[in-house]
């Protein structure tokens, strides 16, 4: 490996540490809360690598903004509800088994992206860019909420064929009912006399969040 492969690398690096930190960090204490040089000894970086590699606190707080916003969009199964909402519109007719599979795939994928162990993070990062935006909440806006929005969205339409604003606002009532569970894990897991979110829990919460979605819409 050559010298400029290693410092490259080495550079890298240092900027996955920072951000994998930052996650935790920002969405703990708040933009104002974190301070560059406990961020650094807690990602195990010397503290001049944040303005060096990120250009500073705010570098590293819209690099963690991007990360969360590819991550959450990743999981969220847009790719594959693209390919099968083609297929379903090609068709002469529309089995309501094929709507309705489509419809829990964007709600259970929008859960497993808020919800999944190892993300609680991440869906505080998004509450506090919806609470107090920064310049980086269009970030987030344009990479996930609304490439995610616009497919429930058409979803709804093709279903209902009801007027673009009604369908708008029926698309944030479903994706409402998955941030419900975000915003109030804890007191739900207190109702349960529970610690932890763990898998059954959250595949009978996602499995619940589809029936209320399939009622409201497919049977219009």
């Amino acid at each position: 490996m050559t010298e400029i492969n290693k410092n490259t690398l080495s550079s890298e690096l240092t900027k996955e540490k920072l951000i994998n930190e930052g996650i935790k960090q920002f969405a703990l204490y708040g933009i104002n809360g974190v301070r560059t040089r406990q961020l650094a000894e807690s990602a195990g970086v010397n503290q001049s690598a944040i303005p060096y590699h990120m250009g500073g606190k705010m570098g590293v707080y819209a690099a963690v903004i991007h990360k969360i916003a590819a991550d959450l969009a990743q999981m969220s199964n847009v790719s594959v509800f693209d390919v099968q909402f083609e297929q379903l519109k090609s068709r002469a007719s529309h089995e309501v088994v094929k709507v309705e599979s489509l419809l829990r795939l964007l709600i259970k994928g929008l859960g497993l992206a808020l919800l999944s162990p190892g993300h609680e993070y991440y869906s505080i990062l998004i509450l506090r860019e919806q609470l107090e935006p920064t310049e980086n909440a269009d970030i987030i806006f344009k990479e996930f909420i609304e490439p995610f929005h616009s497919r429930l969205t058409s979803l709804v339409q093709f279903i209902t064929d009801e007027d673009q604003a009604t369908v708008i606002i029926s698309a944030h009532a479903l994706i409402g009912q998955v941030l419900g569970f975000v915003i109030a894990k804890k007191s739900l897991l207190k109702r349960l006399n529970q610690k932890n979110l763990d898998k059954d829990l959250l595949d009978k919460i996602l499995e619940q969040v589809s029936v209320f979605a399939c009622n409201a819409i497919i049977s219009r």
